[in-house]
């Protein structure tokens, strides 16, 4: 078979070169044929790729492990950072998911506290994320979207450096330890829930994923100080984040056995998502807390779920086994190998965000690229750590009394059978690669020139933002928000049309309400400015 490794090498660069291709012309066709998904090409070449290395072993640059995780951080901070601007430039951002946050930094920044207009309210009545206190430099240095994206990809990059040191110590100290730790760190980094993550705006509670990792690392190194430290910022990214801390809780009785310290964790995490959801966030928004209704089946507090739950078990149980979540659990366990599920312990600690994800009767929880993964996946990668180990143990045994890998041969003196090569640490982390690279393939389609080369529509729009004081109230098209949230009252029209000084949308969506007292300032394309005449 190894007589097929040099066509596949020539078939992969082909796939390759037409990948991009399409991503630097925005596709084409060929003989009535279309090709415009580039997505398609990455999972026909990364198929080509897992071909090839069955056939016959690639041979894998000989980098340093540190050098190796410094180039994938690299790689991920150009690429990620790329499309997350390019993506909030070409207007792709939306106003609750970028918007909300660019005014509540910029409010925080110039002393009026934590409110936004989008609707009107103090924000910790909506979610209680006091860690944007720590990014409100950002709301005088540079205010925008681009920056708060920015940051949020740096913090989820970081990730990747934390998991490097969890897996170094975990793995060591056996010879190469290393070399693993860093292929571990960088199938987090092309984990496809990550990706998902990092591109929809930003959300604070997807700060959990590097901080949870990191209070790990730092508690295996005994530096408790920063473990309780990156606990604390976990609590701050919103109030359901306490979810995220229960689970460390569990890691710490389960995985590392600390069973009082776990227990005690766990029920203070407890103690403040009660405090939280039943005082704090009630007294800021005058009212109970709005987001339990995914939860509606179960009860209308925290405490008659968790009654639900323990004493009525019948009226969830099958809706947690329902095929879409049984593929959501598939879709996030396949780009780590299959690899948590080797140490259910440290799984275990997965359960309180699995549980959030699917007792929900929403089903975008269930989405393995949404943001509801950020209490569920970082989780996953340290069981995934632990599964490698343990599989690496099997694997040395397997290999006879002296510990190193022993080379099965078949009846006829040939190499290893395939069975029993598919299921060696380096296959399966393999495996993980090739499962991360399909799942994520949408990924690519955002790199196509079409999708952030300026257009005429775009320069319309941006042509009347420019029209618009600044600090002035507007009402505006929900894509234009996160561009123009930099002051103390932005509104998704039509609403705050009472008290706005301008309104920006396009000219069919402000023509079904003809909003009385403006007149048009300028037309653009097919967008429309409008001033209020008094």
């Amino acid at each position: 078979m190894t007589g097929l490794a040099r066509p596949l090498d020539t078939l992969a660069a082909g796939v390759l070169l037409l990948t991009v291709a399409v991503v630097a012309t925005g596709g084409f066709t060929v003989r009535g044929l279309g090709i415009h998904r580039p997505e398609d090409l990455l999972v026909v070449l990364a198929a080509v790729v897992a071909l090839r290395a069955l056939v016959a072993p690639l041979a894998l640059p000989g980098v340093r492990p540190t050098r190796a995780v410094a180039a994938g951080v690299a790689a991920y901070t150009l690429l990620m950072g790329f499309l997350v601007v390019s993506r909030h430039v070409a207007l792709q951002t939306h106003a609750l998911d970028l918007g909300y946050y660019v005014q509540v930094v910029w409010s925080i920044a110039h002393g009026h506290g934590a409110y936004v207009t989008l609707p009107p309210m103090h924000a910790w009545g909506d979610h209680f994320s006091p860690v944007l206190y720590l990014l409100a430099p950002l709301g005088r240095l540079t205010a925008g979207g681009g920056a708060l994206v920015l940051a949020q990809m740096v913090v989820l990059c970081a990730g990747a450096v934390a998991v490097f040191a969890y897996a170094a110590r975990r793995l060591g100290p056996a010879p190469d330890a290393a070399r693993p730790a860093a292929a571990l760190a960088l199938l987090y980094l092309v984990n496809p829930s990550l990706h998902g993550i990092n591109i929809r705006d930003i959300h604070p509670q997807a700060f959990a994923i590097a901080s949870v990792v990191w209070a790990a690392s730092a508690f295996d190194a005994r530096r408790y100080g920063w473990s309780a430290l990156a606990l604390l910022l976990t609590l701050g990214g919103r109030e359901d984040a306490a979810v995220a801390v229960v689970g460390f809780g569990l890691w710490l009785a389960l995985a590392r056995r600390r069973w009082a310290l776990g227990v005690a964790v766990a029920a203070a995490s407890v103690l403040v998502l009660l405090v939280d959801l039943a005082w704090v966030m009630p007294y800021f928004r005058g009212g109970p807390y709005p987001h339990l209704h995914r939860y509606r089946h179960l009860g209308g507090s925290v405490p008659e779920i968790l009654v639900t739950l323990v004493a009525r078990p019948w009226t969830w149980a099958l809706d947690v086994l329902t095929l879409p979540k049984l593929v959501y659990l598939a879709a996030m366990l396949a780009p780590l190998g299959f690899l948590p599920l080797l140490a259910p312990r440290a799984l275990a600690a997965a359960l309180p965000g699995l549980a959030m994800n699917l007792l929900s009767v929403d089903p975008v929880l269930i989405n393995y690229r949404a943001q509801y993964q950020s209490f569920v996946l970082p989780f996953l990668i340290l069981a995934a750590v632990d599964g490698y180990a343990r599989l690496r143990e099997v694997s040395a045994l397997a290999g006879g009394a002296g510990g190193g890998p022993r080379v099965s041969v078949a009846p006829s003196g040939g190499p290893r059978p395939l069975p029993s090569r598919l299921l060696t640490p380096t296959a399966v982390v393999a495996f993980g690669f090739f499962a991360s690279t399909v799942l994520t393939a949408r990924t690519v389609n955002d790199f196509m020139v079409t999708r952030w080369w300026p257009n005429d529509d775009r320069r319309a729009a941006r042509a009347l933002m420019r029209e618009i004081p600044a600090g002035v109230a507007v009402s505006v098209n929900e894509r234009l928000v996160p561009h123009l949230a930099t002051r103390r009252e932005v509104y998704v029209f039509p609403a705050g049309v009472e008290t706005s000084r301008f309104i920006l949308d396009r000219a069919n969506e402000v023509a079904k309400t003809g909003p009385a007292r403006f007149s048009v300032r300028r037309r653009e394309g097919g967008w429309v400015l409008l001033r209020r005449n008094d």
